[in-house]
């Protein structure tokens, strides 16, 4: 009798620590919350693609030396690793995972067997091997608003998306393809590109969508009370709008291609024309330096440097100062630290 006794005791007992077990584990599996006021990235990186994002003391970025493969260093550069071997982009972060937008395919087994990987992805910082595609889909333009992540989806007919961060809640926001980049207090600014683009003001807490602004503004960043971008009918210059009253100063009247804002004094940007240029200028407008002759895109700041592509190529990978003194050089440490990663280990 006592055995038997002993017997079911210890099965209960083992039950016990296997549903024990189960609840651990799934709450060390459960995203957190992000505290309000998350945003994944800053708005003039995600119009430049995403490639660079600074967060918690780390530069995360797409090694164009090694096809976009996740890498992460300190804002001096030092300490780079790899992280993913993935082709990235739209790389966006929060205190414990990055999101990013992948595209490839991976080869499996039997002939002409092909594994899809391109969607949204969320990995763990600190195990970037523990990843989850959230939504495989074909898109662009991913960033993080607090809790959901919002991407343009071009399969199709183009919509704009959102999911949660933990994969659940997929719903279409609008039926039509918005730049999902452009974040200032928790509300999402863009191009009204179905009708008249006039700026446009989105709330994710409530879902209500109102015009900021009649003015055509492309590629804006919302700064304070400031609104930077593109004038679409005065000749494509470089303006500042006031968000709240709507006056207007062109800062350059030359045609701007792309533009990028730091956090301290300057807008970095790319002019066309006759003589293509990279510049850069305060932000009231004075104080207009060349930084690089010739057409550049892909236009990145971080803390310490601002990163830029030639036109139509991904290296040399360029960079200067954020601050101080133009010294444009290449980003020598991406290209050394991918030869390293892809160089198998010599036994």
């Amino acid at each position: 009798m006592k055995s038997k006794i002993f017997a079911v005791g210890s099965i209960v007992c083992i039950l016990a620590l296997a549903i024990s077990f189960h609840i651990v584990s799934r709450i060390n599996d459960r995203v957190p919350k992000n505290p309000s006021g998350t945003v994944g990235n800053t708005s003039g990186n995600l119009y430049n693609g995403g490639i660079f994002c600074e967060n918690d003391g780390y530069v995360y970025f797409a090694n164009a030396y090694d096809n976009n493969a996740l890498y992460r260093m300190r804002p001096d550069e030092s300490e780079m690793t790899r992280l993913i071997a993935s082709q990235t982009a739209s790389i966006n972060a929060d205190g414990k995972y990055l999101y990013y937008y992948q595209q490839g395919s991976g080869s499996g087994t039997g002939l002409g067997y092909v594994i899809n990987t391109t969607g949204i992805y969320r990995a763990e910082k600190e195990n970037p091997r523990k990843l989850a595609c959230l939504d495989r889909i074909f898109g662009k333009n991913v960033v993080l608003i607090d809790n959901a992540l919002y991407y343009s989806c071009i399969e199709n007919d183009a919509t704009t998306n959102k999911i949660d961060i933990d994969g659940e809640n997929k719903e279409v926001v609008f039926d039509f393809d918005v730049l999902p980049t452009c974040v200032y207090d928790s509300t999402l600014y863009y191009a009204n590109n179905k009708d008249d683009q006039h700026l446009m003001a989105f709330t994710p807490e409530t879902g209500l969508t109102r015009q900021a602004l009649i003015d055509d503004i492309y590629m804006p960043i919302v700064d304070g009370s400031s609104v930077y971008g593109i004038d679409v009918h005065n000749g494509y210059a470089l303006v500042c709008v006031n968000l709240y009253n709507g006056t207007r100063t062109t800062l350059d009247t030359e045609w701007t291609d792309m533009l990028n804002v730091t956090d301290g004094n300057y807008i970095y940007y790319q002019t066309a024309g006759k003589t293509p240029q990279l510049k850069r200028i305060y932000k009231d407008g004075s104080h207009m330096e060349v930084v690089s002759e010739g057409a550049y895109n892909a236009i990145h700041v971080t803390s310490n440097f601002v990163y830029f592509n030639g036109f139509g190529s991904t290296i040399p990978v360029y960079k200067t100062p954020v601050n101080g003194a133009v010294n444009v050089t290449t980003f020598d440490a991406a290209a050394t630290a991918a030869a390293a990663a892809m160089t198998p280990n010599k036994k």
